[in-house]
């Protein structure tokens, strides 16, 4: 299954992309999809961050099932 995977700012910094797609096994979890992401931008490794799949917030062991999205959320900062 294909699985787009968008990151925002200094997760877009650390991979230089802000899209790329995953090809994913059926019955895989958002903790296989970071895996992936980990093997190809092990820079990730030294960032905090969120998941939302489908505009959903999600756990590592949320099955991606038949999502079409899913967004690394970085910590929010500022004031």
């Amino acid at each position: 299954m294909k699985l787009v995977v968008l990151l925002f700012a200094g997760l877009r910094e650390a991979t230089g992309e802000s899209r790329l797609e995953l090809e994913l096994c059926d019955g895989a979890t958002v903790a296989d999809a970071q895996a992936e992401l980990l093997r190809r931008f092990p820079a990730l490794r030294e960032r905090r961050y969120a998941f939302a799949l489908d505009h959903h917030y999600a756990t590592g062991s949320t099955a991606v099932g038949s999502a079409r999205e899913l967004a690394l959320i970085p910590p929010v900062s500022g004031g």
